[in-house]
């Protein structure tokens, strides 16, 4: 069972930062709905397939100024 550490910032509100597994990650972007996205897995995936060890995303909406990101990183050697 891999852990990622993780942080999506989204305007007007605080950078929400966590240490889960890649699902709860995927759970919260879907509750946040947020513009641009329309399938979390689709921003984390490797292009060798499975879950990228880390990367980076942003999404700017120049219409309605609507600019969020996330980050994540595998986490070596996380217990619970």
């Amino acid at each position: 069972m891999a852990f990622y550490a993780w942080t999506i910032r989204v305007p007007n509100r605080q950078p929400i930062m966590r240490v889960t597994e890649i699902e709860q990650l995927h759970t919260v972007m879907g509750v946040l709905d947020l513009p641009g996205l329309q399938y979390a897995q689709d921003i984390t995936v490797s292009v060798y397939g499975g879950v990228a060890d880390s990367g980076k995303f942003r999404h700017v909406d120049v219409e309605d100024g609507f600019d969020w990101s996330m980050t994540w990183t595998k986490v070596t050697g996380a217990t619970v």
